[in-house]
């Protein structure tokens, strides 16, 4: 059975459930923070190797520049800026070599700085020759045709090309950026959603065990103990707590069969014994009166079959007084004079009582367990009553120089009381409660033995049961709580 929780620990998983929940909410918030930044710093980095790139590009235009300026123009500050210029470049490189980081951008620095350094070495010569070693048609056309075109500009042009490749690297990287930026921030963003859902869902399942379920079942279990429906039991599922609501409910339920039962059967007793007493005095009247006259008319003079009709008469009367008296007697309150005693002691009574019969079918019995402690608590005189009607049935039962088993036992905080016989056994199995024992082939008797004796244990908080013999015939187990001074002894 699936139980696990109760409702403090349910609500501390919750509590813990969604406090986990917002942990993790909050670590994936930071690193998105953290991701952020490093994409900030990441922008920021390609940012300025673009602003390198392009001022290191218009810086090479710029030195272009001076040099025609130089060798065409002869202007005096060429030199001055060109070198002015080559230092800037320098620096840009190696501002350059300093903010790349990926081995892609430091291999397109490097290339760049390679196709400068050979434009570099052709302009370094240009410009430190003078000006006026220029003016010679002749050296002016060849310079501008071998040098200026075929070498100095085709160098521009890879210094261009590199510069456009670095530019691509860097466009490249940012773009990468963004993509991986929006991945994670789908992925930071998924996180939470799939706990909070899951936590929902997990919620869901235990509620539904937990509470709904449990509440359900509680709540049919009620409208069936309206109906009347006292059998019905509750199962017992869910919190810790509403499990033993639902025990208590079961125990509520078999306590009002109980005490349906007890008062069904009060109000049977209450019923007979409020007009057994009114049938019973109008029976014995007139029962009285017959008996009378069947002893006034038997006398000597009487013919034979006349006398023994008149003695017929007064044993039937006779055994009709004793069975109202018996039923009297089941009927009445008993009131109880408890007393401490040897169960031991009560069955030896009954079984002088009985003697004159036990004698008289030859029946030897057998007393077993009787020398251990067994005291009870009971009235003597109603539970000896109650042996000797059990002890009866046993006599009446038993065949002739048969034997009949009498033992005592002591399980647990319990004495019992073990009558077997050795006769055909019962055909039924007597319930306690029931004014009618079953089916009977005694001749004599009021039949209210095992009834009373099932009224006489109750009274003692004990038992009666009726088992067939492990050899034939009938066990009859009378149950007893031990006394309290012999259970405190155990």
């Amino acid at each position: 059975m699936f139980r696990i929780y109760s409702m403090k620990g349910l609500l501390l998983g919750h509590n813990l459930a969604f406090l986990l929940l917002i942990v993790v909410t909050g670590a994936m918030g930071l690193l998105g923070v953290e991701l952020r930044q490093r994409a900030a710093e990441e922008s920021q980095r390609l940012s300025s190797l673009v602003n390198l790139v392009q001022e290191t590009r218009g810086d090479v235009y710029r030195q272009m520049t001076e040099v025609f300026d130089h060798h065409f123009l002869a202007a005096p500050r060429a030199a001055t800026e060109y070198r002015a210029t080559g230092s800037r470049i320098a620096a840009n490189f190696a501002k350059m070599e300093a903010v790349a980081v990926h081995p892609a951008e430091a291999a397109a620095i490097e290339g760049l700085q390679l196709a400068f350094e050979q434009v570099r070495q052709q302009t370094d010569l240009i410009m430190t020759t003078p000006s006026s070693a220029f003016r010679e048609a002749d050296h002016l056309t060849v310079f501008f045709t071998a040098d200026l075109e075929m070498v100095w500009l085709a160098d521009y042009e890879r210094v261009f090309a590199a510069n456009d490749e670095l530019m691509s690297i860097a466009q490249g990287a940012e773009e990468d950026r963004v993509a991986r930026l929006s991945r994670t921030a789908s992925l930071i963003l998924l996180i939470p959603i799939a706990l909070a859902g899951g936590l929902l869902l997990v919620s869901r399942v235990f509620v539904q065990q937990a509470f709904v379920r449990p509440v359900n079942a509680l709540l049919a279990g009620v409208a069936a103990f309206g109906q009347g429906r006292l059998d019905h039991k509750v199962k017992e599922s869910g919190a810790t707590e509403l499990v033993t609501l639902q025990r208590a409910v079961n125990r509520m339920s078999d306590d009002l069969a109980l005490s349906r039962e007890a008062l069904v059967r009060s109000e049977k007793q209450a019923a007979l014994g409020s007009l057994v007493p009114v049938v019973a005095h109008n029976i014995r009247n007139p029962l009285a009166s017959i008996r009378a006259t069947a002893q006034v008319h038997d006398s000597s003079d009487v013919a034979p079959d006349v006398a023994q009709g008149l003695k017929d008469i007064r044993v039937t009367v006779d055994r009709l007084e004793q069975w109202l008296s018996s039923l009297l007697s089941y009927l009445n309150p008993l009131r109880l004079a408890r007393s401490h005693v040897p169960l031991a002691d009560v069955a030896a009574t009954a079984i002088d009582l009985l003697a004159p019969r036990i004698d008289g079918k030859s029946l030897a019995v057998e007393r077993i367990g009787w020398d251990g402690v067994s005291e009870v608590t009971v009235d003597i005189h109603l539970m000896e009553q109650a042996v000797v009607g059990l002890l009866s049935n046993a006599i009446e039962a038993s065949p002739d120089n048969g034997v009949i088993s009498v033992s005592i036992k002591t399980p647990e905080n319990l004495v019992q009381l073990v009558i077997a016989d050795q006769g055909p056994g019962m055909p039924f199995r007597p319930a306690p409660g029931e004014l009618s024992p079953g089916p009977t082939t005694k001749s004599f008797g009021s039949g209210l033995g095992i009834p009373f004796a099932f009224k006489i244990c109750d009274l003692h908080h004990g038992t009666v049961d009726f088992e067939p013999g492990a050899h034939g015939g009938t066990e009859v187990i009378i149950t007893l709580p031990a006394s309290k001074a012999e259970r405190s002894a155990a």
